[in-house]
């Protein structure tokens, strides 16, 4: 087991964690506290949750004095909740389905396949087709539902959707798009399979046909316009890092990668 005995302002733990089995600190004030770092894991209805901050290094979840807090923004992506810290008013400020956090944007060639971008963090890329000739796009996941949670809405969306494979289960993400510019003012279209699922061992999954809950992504859009909407993808339930690449040339290369969960 690993201790730190430090100051920790109130503030900084309400920013950072939520409690489990106790009150958190209220006031801002300063208090001396022992953290306890011991392997706390999480999971969400079976599957592992991997804590990361908006930047995607890893957060480690802590007890204090019998407590347990975890980082609350990783345990909103996973309940498919945006998350925004309000520094005027020292608020966390947490949002439901339909109104993700703002994006961040992201450092150029900071992501790649071993390294896709973390939910919410918007990526942009050139690309060209022999339909609309030369494009260039900026996308990002505004937020993602695993597991049960994903399978009831889809199941709402229409009664005819049938249930993830033996052994898989639903992601529900929420993609955005925006055509930032195209050869000849072209419109391109976008859809789900614009963008392609692969495992943590990049392994390419299969596409599975169902209703999306509305609004569903897709269609065409001139340059300066956007789209946005739920798209469905199919992983294995012991997946802990699947991830979406839009742009892939034929043999793989190029494109943007982004974290599914």
């Amino acid at each position: 087991m690993k201790q730190w005995k430090g100051f920790i302002t109130g503030i900084l733990v309400t920013l950072l964690v939520l409690g489990l089995g106790g009150a958190a600190f209220a006031a801002v004030a300063q208090k001396q506290a022992t953290l306890d770092y011991n392997d706390i894991k999480i999971t969400l209805n079976g599957s592992a949750v991997t804590p990361t901050d908006a930047n995607g290094a890893a957060v480690e979840p802590f007890a204090i004095d019998g407590t347990t807090y975890l980082p609350v923004r990783a345990v909103a992506n996973a309940l498919g909740l945006g998350v925004e810290w309000d520094g005027a008013t020292k608020t966390v400020k947490l949002t439901s389905e339909g109104a993700a956090a703002p994006a961040a944007p992201s450092i150029p060639g900071a992501y790649s396949r071993t390294n896709p971008a973390p939910i919410g963090t918007a990526q942009s890329v050139s690309l060209e087709s022999y339909s609309y000739g030369k494009y260039s796009v900026t996308a990002v996941i505004e937020e993602s539902i695993r597991g049960d949670a994903a399978w009831k809405k889809i199941q709402a969306a229409n009664q005819f959707n049938s249930p993830a494979p033996e052994g898989q289960e639903y992601v529900l993400v929420k993609l955005k798009v925006t055509l930032d510019s195209s050869e000849q003012d072209k419109a391109v279209s976008f859809s789900d399979f614009s963008f392609v699922p692969y495992s943590s061992t990049s392994a390419e999954y299969k596409d599975v046909v169902v209703v999306s809950p509305d609004p569903g992504f897709g269609g065409s859009v001139y340059a300066g316009g956007t789209l946005e909407g739920y798209a469905v993808y199919c992983v294995d339930k012991t997946d802990t890092a699947p991830k979406l690449v839009l742009g892939a040339g034929y043999d793989g290369s190029g494109g943007i990668w982004f974290s599914m969960v």
